[in-house]
């Protein structure tokens, strides 16, 4: 595609997970030439980067090419969806599929900057792609690949200093399977070397999603020590040691609780812990959902998303699905009664966070005296007082109502 000529309007929509939201805001700084504009405007280029993560997700990218494609402009679909061979996809003339946002650059004459870090008030650092898991029900090994592909050491140092140098208090680290950090490096760099260095440059550090059974000692140590902030997110999927292992997970319920419990005991106070579920795995029986519903409510979680399974083509989850798949109503039903569990332990979580100290970054502006933040235990709400975006406040959390904010610790 050739070079444009003078300012053109570009609209990049994302779905998916935090890795396709870095991606997005590298291809969009590659895109010199553009001007950046909302999809919900018009457009001379509309760029859909793609989750394949369940078939809803396909669903949603399809839907919104389709829309795109008939504003007139054309529409490039990229990112996980691209790279699948969903005999769904739309066919619609103007719309072109690019496996990654590097193709995606080169298609419009341009080049990403692999030396790239998302600089909003809390930047994100991708140290790592790829994904050597197994599960039964995901497709993401295939279309992101199946080896580790690890940031060298120097550079996440050369971006972790950058960020520091433009006066951020706070990063987060990513990737598709970041606990799998350095798995494939000679010299023996693990995550938790990655998580030291970031604490000693930039000084917080949250981590993306991250495998029980990738949670080591070195990691625990860290967290004790104060160097990971209080939020961690432990995927479970299922809590039956039955459908774990028909999932193909690499924990079962023993060792995931273990880990849950041994993050916990690192805080004086209580962290935020978040976890995903699938409900309705093929073979799913009632008895294995009541010990899943009892399990789960056994730990100290304070949030959870809750995804009713739906089968990926190629899978080996697809096929079970077809002989012993569990019906949509009883997959409604028990994602209904998750969803109120995990409702209720996030209630309950953000009660026992009034009166208590700890540290927020403003984030965005949104009135005098007023910013939307996060704290360390991941709860977003309003700081009443003065500051800058970037800021680091020692707050308390108050409750007036039921609204939740925070003001300044004196």
């Amino acid at each position: 595609m050739a070079s444009p000529s003078g300012n053109r309007r570009v609209a990049i929509v994302t779905f998916g997970c935090k890795v396709n939201l870095f991606e997005s805001e590298q291809l969009a700084t590659a895109l010199s030439g553009y001007t950046l504009v909302d999809a919900d405007g018009p457009a001379d280029l509309y760029i859909v980067n793609g989750c394949t993560v369940t078939a809803a997700a396909d669903a949603q990218v399809r839907s919104m090419a389709r829309r795109l494609s008939r504003t007139g402009a054309p529409v490039i679909v990229t990112g996980c969806y691209a790279r699948t061979n969903d005999s769904h996809r739309p066919v619609e003339e103007g719309i072109v599929y690019l496996p990654d946002i590097a193709a995606v650059a080169r298609y419009l004459e341009r080049a990403v900057n692999d030396d790239f870090t998302v600089l909003r008030a809390r930047p994100v650092i991708k140290i790592e792609d790829g994904c050597t898991g197994s599960c039964a029900y995901c497709v993401i090994p295939s279309v992101r690949g199946r080896d580790i592909r690890s940031v060298p050491p120097d550079t996440v140092e050369q971006l972790l200093r950058s960020v520091h140098d433009r006066g951020y208090r706070e990063v987060v680290l990513t990737g598709i399977h970041v606990g799998k950090y350095g798995h494939e490096r000679a010299d023996g760099a693990r995550l938790a070397d990655i998580v030291e260095m970031a604490h000693a440059i930039v000084g917080r550090v949250r981590l993306s999603s991250l495998e029980a059974d990738e949670i080591d000692d070195r990691l625990l140590a860290l967290a004790a020590a104060g160097k990971i902030v209080p939020h961690w997110h432990i995927p479970l999927q299922a809590g039956s040691d039955v459908v774990l292992r028909a999932m193909r997970r690499p924990s079962g319920t023993e060792l995931f609780a273990e880990k849950v419990r041994a993050v916990a005991a690192c805080y004086v106070e209580p962290p935020a812990i978040g976890t995903d579920i699938i409900v309705g795995f093929p073979g799913e029986s009632d008895a294995h959902f009541e010990e899943a519903f009892q399990f789960i409510s056994s730990l100290p979680f304070t949030y959870g998303h809750v995804f009713p399974f739906s089968p990926r083509p190629g899978t080996p989850a697809a096929e079970l699905h077809k002989t012993i798949g569990v019906p949509p109503a009883v997959k409604k039903e028990r994602s209904r009664r998750l969803r109120e569990l995990f409702a209720a332990k996030k209630r309950d979580f953000q009660r026992s966070q009034v009166g208590r100290a700890m540290a927020m970054i403003l984030e965005t502006a949104v009135a005098p005296d007023r910013f939307e933040g996060t704290t360390d235990t991941y709860f977003q709400l309003t700081y009443r007082g003065k500051g800058q975006v970037k800021d680091l406040k020692k707050v308390v959390i108050r409750k007036e109502g039921k609204t939740y904010f925070a003001e300044e610790d004196r």
